[in-house]
């Protein structure tokens, strides 16, 4: 309850314990979500961080003054409460169509070619995951009132002389190494993980699908051909020192202007993307290294995210490791795991 001290709900003040429900403002929140999550409709308040300040709808989240049987406490479930959410030991669940793992942080190598089975060369993109932990699980209500739980991640060891006092002894507090990147990705209820959780490489399986998100490389300021893959002038007959240009840019009297989001020269690259299905080929298990088909964006040295692929699918049959993988003596002296490519047509006949 500390930190609810001193916030301010109309005219009285909060101090000590909560006596009664605590009025909040929130956005749109369903019937459905009023009754499972305990929510109840009252009159107006103001709101806490996290929570849109909205006079649209408001409604109660109730304290600990309120009767057992309700669904959630939510100032409980939102961590304002003396138990430390971060060092609590959850139990591992089963997985369902419904779960959502988390993903891990990766820092890209390289490209290289290998050869499977069948003799194909493939092209892969090489990725490490560099001592990856979870440092923080954060839950907040999203602007629909919808219960969110976030997983913080770190990875890449960082050099302590580099970093500001305040994130070393953040670091110190959370007790793990100082992280060079850090990235939250979001999860189900039955796929927290306590901090200090280390996120192997044996998270992912050779065959499954990834959505990989990071940012391009920065190319600077780029004419129309580079940029946008204009034809150009024509290299002779009328054109003097204007063999690259765009040519014209509008019209004349009507429309009179250059129209919003008209291509034309400009800064290239340096923009957040997603490359979507990406394809495991291997797993390197000695040296932490994912080998994905095809190319990812970034250069060399850059950090990229791994998530599990949005549009494809697990087979219920062949669940992926959950809530992470957890090695056991049967998994020792295991030092690569390779695709199956037996089911595709060979190349020689």
């Amino acid at each position: 309850m500390s930190a609810l001290r001193g916030l301010s709900v109309g005219s009285a003040r909060l101090s000590g314990v909560l006596r009664g429900p605590l009025l909040v403002n929130t956005r749109q929140i369903s019937k459905k979500k009023l009754e499972e999550g305990g929510l109840i409709k009252d009159g107006k308040a103001w709101g806490l961080p996290g929570i849109p300040h909205d006079n649209s709808a408001n409604v109660a989240i109730p304290g600990e003054s309120e009767e057992p049987n309700q669904v959630i406490s939510a100032l409980s479930w939102l961590g304002e409460t003396n138990e430390d959410p971060n060092r609590r030991i959850y139990e591992e669940g089963e997985w369902t169509p419904e779960s959502k793992r988390c993903g891990a942080i990766g820092r890209k190598l390289g490209l290289m070619n290998t050869y499977d089975a069948r003799g194909a060369k493939t092209l892969c993109t090489v990725v490490q995951i560099d001592e990856c932990q979870v440092l923080k699980v954060k839950r907040y209500l999203s602007g629909r009132g919808n219960q969110m739980i976030n997983l913080q991640l770190g990875a890449i060891p960082a050099n302590p002389k580099r970093l500001k006092k305040a994130d070393l002894v953040n670091f110190r507090k959370l007790g793990v190494d100082p992280k060079r990147r850090l990235a939250e990705f979001n999860v189900t209820a039955d796929a927290v993980l306590p901090v200090g959780s280390y996120i192997d490489v044996r998270h992912f399986v050779p065959g499954q699908y990834l959505d990989v998100r990071g940012t391009s490389k920065a190319k600077g300021f780029q004419g129309g051909m580079k940029r946008w893959g204009m034809k150009g002038q024509p290299a002779s007959h009328g054109v003097s020192k204007a063999h690259r240009s765009i040519g014209s840019t509008g019209g004349c009297q009507d429309p009179g202007k250059v129209w919003p989001g008209k291509k034309m020269p400009g800064h290239m690259g340096d923009n957040k993307c997603t490359f979507k299905n990406m394809q495991i080929y291997k797993v390197d298990v000695e040296r932490n290294l994912v080998f994905i088909k095809g190319h990812i964006m970034g250069g060399t040295d850059s950090t990229v995210t791994l998530h599990d692929a949005q549009y494809k699918f697990w087979n219920p049959d062949f669940p992926p490791p959950f809530p992470t993988f957890k090695p056991t003596a049967e998994d020792e002296g295991v030092s690569e795991m390779v695709m199956d490519v037996s089911h595709m047509e060979p190349i020689f006949v």
